[in-house]
C-alpha cells in the first residue's frame, strides 16, 4: 500500500491526515475480505462484495459519512489499480452511498467570542506592560494561545492550515497570511488588524526563548519550542471558549465555522467566503447561508407581530 499512499499524496496532493485515513480503509477492507469472503485478490471483488462491506458497517452502527468515506477511500484504489493494469474493473462505482442527515454547523455566539477576543487582547497589552526581569517563558504560551485563537476565527484556518504557517507565510507589510490548503492549494487571507502586532512579539519572544527563529519555523510552537500537534490545539481552544460558552462542542473548526457565518451575517459575498475559506466550490459554502436562514426564522419568531399573535 505504500506506493497506493504515495499516489494519494503526490499525485491527487491529499493532506497526510486523509492519506493516513484512507489507507486504514483499505486495511479495513482487506480484512473483511480476508474473514468473510477468503479473497486475496482486488480483481476478483465484485459489487455485491462490496454491498455487502457497506451493509456490514451499517449493522454496526458506522456513521454514514464514515461509510461514504471509506466507499471514496476504495474507488480512489481501484482508480490507481486499473492504472496500472492490476484491475478491470471499479466494483465501488456501482454501490449506492447511504444518506447523510443534513446538519448545520455548530456555531458559537458573535458577541461571546468577542467578549472572548476582548479580554484577550487586555491580556496582551498587560503583559506587554510587565518589567523587564518578567520570565519570557511565562509570557510564551500565553500569547500563543491567543494567537491560535486569531488565526483560527480571524481568518478562518482549518487545524492542519494553522500547524502549516511558517514566518515566511506571514506578509506583515501588506497585512496578508500565505496559507496552503487542501491538495496544497494556496490561498491569501487578510490579517486582522488587531492580530498584527500580537504576531509580531509573538515572534519576537519565540527568538528570546527558543533562540533565533528561521523564517521557516512554524508560527505556533508548543512550549518546548516544538511543532504544534492536532490534540495540544485543540485542548487550548477547548480552555478559551470553556470561558465564554457553555456549548456542548467547542473546536478548532467550530471556530472556523464561526467566522464564516458571522460574515454572512454581516452581508458578506458568498464568493468571498468562499475564497477566504478555501473551497473548491460553492457547495461546501452554501451550507453557511442555511445558518443565517435559520436565525432569521427565530428573530421573526421572537419578535415580528404577525408572528407573535399566533402563539
Amino acid at each position: 500500500m505504500t506506493r497506493f499512499g504515495d499516489y494519494l499524496q503526490y499525485e491527487r496532493r491529499f493532506s497526510p491526515h486523509t492519506v493516513e485515513n484512507y489507507l486504514r480503509d483499505i486495511h479495513q477492507f482487506v480484512q473483511f475480505l480476508d474473514k468473510q469472503y477468503d479473497i486475496a485478490e482486488f480483481r476478483a471483488v465484485e459489487h455485491q462484495i462490496v454491498r455487502s462491506w457497506v451493509v456490514d458497517m451499517l449493522r454496526k452502527d458506522q456513521q454514514a459519512v464514515s461509510v461514504r468515506r471509506k466507499l471514496s477511500s476504495l474507488s480512489h484504489l481501484y482508480i490507481w489499480l486499473r492504472r496500472n493494469g492490476w484491475a478491470d474493473h471499479n466494483p465501488a462505482h456501482s454501490v449506492h452511498l447511504p444518506k447523510t442527515p443534513e446538519r448545520l454547523p455548530v456555531v458559537i455566539e458573535e458577541k461571546a467570542l468577542q467578549r472572548l477576543w476582548d479580554k484577550l487582547l487586555v491580556i496582551h497589552e498587560v503583559e506587554d506592560q510587565l518589567t523587564s526581569d518578567q520570565e519570557a517563558e511565562e509570557q510564551y504560551s500565553g500569547m500563543r494561545d491567543r494567537a491560535i485563537f486569531g488565526l483560527l476565527y480571524g481568518c478562518g484556518l482549518r487545524r492542519s492550515e494553522l500547524f502549516g504557517l511558517t514566518w515566511t507565510d506571514v506578509d506583515f507589510s501588506r497585512q496578508l497570511l500565505r496559507v496552503v490548503g487542501k491538495g496544497l492549494k494556496y490561498r491569501q487571507v487578510p490579517l486582522p488588524v488587531p492580530l498584527m502586532p500580537l504576531l509580531r512579539e509573538l515572534r519576537s519572544t519565540a527568538n528570546t526563548v527558543f533562540g533565533e527563529q528561521e523564517m521557516t519555523q512554524r508560527v505556533v510552537l508548543t512550549d518546548k519550542g516544538k511543532p504544534c500537534y492536532p490534540k495540544y490545539v485543540y485542548n487550548i481552544v477547548v480552555a478559551l471558549l470553556g470561558t465564554v460558552t457553555t456549548a456542548e462542542k467547542k473546536s478548532p473548526h467550530v471556530l472556523r465555522h464561526s467566522m464564516a457565518t458571522h460574515l454572512m451575517d454581516h452581508g458578506a459575498d458568498l464568493n468571498a467566503i468562499k475564497e477566504l475559506l478555501g473551497h473548491s466550490s460553492l457547495n461546501a459554502t452554501q451550507i453557511y447561508t442555511h445558518n443565517a436562514i435559520s436565525r432569521l426564522k427565530e428573530v421573526y419568531k421572537k419578535a415580528h407581530p404577525s408572528a407573535l399573535k399566533r402563539e
